[in-house]
């Protein structure tokens, strides 16, 4: 009988580390987590990880504002408008603010469309379609496009 009850215990064990050591197939990125090289978008149809990655450091507190403007669509017109934007971002970082794909990426020539779901302390805060400008094979926050989605108040220009 101790030979069976090891035997289980063993198996028990084994089964439960497998479990603990498995990833989830898309795990949420925290934008506590992300990087500056985050941002810097190239592959011809980016995957849900990178998506994810650039979303979480556009909206990382920690991040200046320059290396987003330069993945912003019309950045250096729309710096004034992004400022305005970022004024927001202070308190992300206290919500964990992430940021979740959650439809298909579509990627028709040099522009890019996919739906990202807002998670505010991992409960489901807005979900909203993100829209991209690949120029010179780096993938740009279509912010004009996004804040028509969004309805964004106030007018924004974006510069175009």
């Amino acid at each position: 009988m101790p030979k069976v009850i090891r035997l289980a215990v063993v198996c028990i064990l084994t089964a439960l580390v497998g479990l603990a050591s498995a990833q989830p197939a898309s795990a949420d990125v925290s934008i506590r987590d992300s990087t500056v090289s985050d941002l810097y978008v190239r592959a011809d149809a980016p995957s849900a990880a990178q998506i994810e990655k650039q979303f979480a450091a556009f909206w990382n507190p920690n991040i200046s504002l320059e290396p987003k403007i330069e993945v912003s669509y019309n950045g250096p017109s729309a710096r004034d408008a992004l400022e305005r934007v970022m004024q927001t971002s202070t308190t992300m970082d206290f919500f964990s603010i992430q940021g979740r794909v959650s439809g298909p990426i579509q990627v028709s020539g040099n522009s890019l469309s996919v739906t990202v779901q807002g998670l505010m302390a991992g409960f489901p805060a807005q979900t909203t379609n993100y829209y991209f400008i690949r120029e010179g094979g780096l993938w740009k926050f279509d912010w004009k496009a996004i804040c028509q989605e969004l309805q964004c108040s106030g007018n924004p220009d974006f510069g175009y």
